[in-house]
């Protein structure tokens, strides 16, 4: 269980709900929204979609705590992205608490996945024919 545990894949699962959690709650305190939507979904972001970065389009590290250590930086990147697209959608296009949430996902969680495949393809072009 402890080997199990200890995989960089689990590791950086368990780091990125970690850091998530708090998060997410914080957000959530900060923004005082009525609904659970961005709160939730920063959440996912963070919980999901940073550790499925860094397995699918990132090169694995040789120790653990450097990638524990990109987990935490990733999840940093991520909220401030995600927070700044919200506020934008909020404040400047007035959108509903709602949709700038769904739009802050959608443009945090495809264009981070879009810029590391793009990164993936420059960096091993042998690959991609």
């Amino acid at each position: 269980m402890r080997e199990w545990m200890t995989t960089q894949r689990n590791l950086t699962i368990l780091t990125a709900i970690l850091v998530g959690v708090p998060t997410a709650y914080g957000f959530r305190w900060v923004f005082d929204e009525p609904g659970l939507s961005g709160s939730f979904l920063l959440l996912m972001t963070l919980g999901v979609g940073v550790p499925t970065a860094y397995d699918e389009y990132w090169s694995k590290y040789d120790r653990a705590r450097t990638a524990v250590a990109w987990t935490v930086t990733a999840c940093v990147v991520a909220t401030v992205e995600f927070t700044g697209f919200y506020l934008v959608g909020v404040e400047l296009l007035g959108l509903s608490t709602l949709f700038a949430s769904v739009g802050a996902f959608l443009v945090t969680e495809l264009g981070n996945l879009s810029w590391l495949a793009v990164r993936n393809r420059q960096a091993d072009p042998d690959e991609s024919a």
